[in-house]
């Protein structure tokens, strides 16, 4: 069946949720913040955590997935220009969300990981992707770009570039070879964050 991008809403933003907690298991970030939990727990966890930010985003932001014969496939949260930073009691609605559901985890850690990445965030208008995944069964399929290609159009549209933050080095490669380069690098938990701009075209 053919796939196609689709707004994720209320619906909807649960399983999404699910395939962004699948998708970044063992994302290095996620392993630090919820190294006590077992993958399954990690996975739920992140669920939580996603879904809470989507469930926001439906009103300030731009959820999507790619979806194919009715089932979410792959998923991403955008922020347009504008959008981002959420208003801190939106914040801190996540956050304590993702406490009450998931426990006491190193929450210290990851409002850490929050504030130092903040602080490279650009204040030129632009596309902001925090999260993007595939369903790790269904990935090698090119998934990942259609969302990708997707946002490039709407940045270069709007005439703005696109943000993105990334602690696998493995996912590089990948941003790199759709046009986006390391404009910062930092250590952060750790682990070494790179962080990355698309100029428009």
């Amino acid at each position: 069946m053919p796939t196609h991008i689709v707004p994720t809403t209320r619906q909807t933003y649960r399983q999404a949720a699910l395939v962004l907690g699948k998708a970044f298991v063992d994302e290095p970030v996620s392993m630090v913040v919820y190294r006590t939990f077992s993958p399954e727990r990690r996975i739920q966890a992140l669920a939580v955590d996603f879904g809470a930010e989507m469930l926001i985003c439906l009103r300030k932001a731009y959820p999507i997935h790619v979806e194919e014969d009715g089932v979410i496939l792959a998923a991403a949260i955008i922020y347009p220009p504008g959008s981002y930073p959420l208003p801190w009691v939106s914040e801190w609605k996540i956050l304590l969300k993702s406490v009450f559901r998931n426990g006491w985890y190193d929450v210290v850690s990851w409002r850490k990981w929050c504030e130092e990445a903040g602080k490279l965030h650009p204040t030129e208008p632009h596309y902001y992707l925090p999260c993007i995944g595939v369903d790790p069964a269904c990935q090698g399929r090119g998934l990942g770009s259609v969302i990708m290609t997707h946002l490039a159009s709407l940045a270069d549209e709007a005439g703005v570039g696109c943000y993105l933050e990334n602690a696998n080095p493995r996912n590089l490669p990948f941003y790199q070879h759709l046009g986006f380069k390391v404009v910062n690098e930092k250590i952060i938990l750790g682990l070494p964050n790179w962080f990355m701009w698309r100029e428009a075209r």
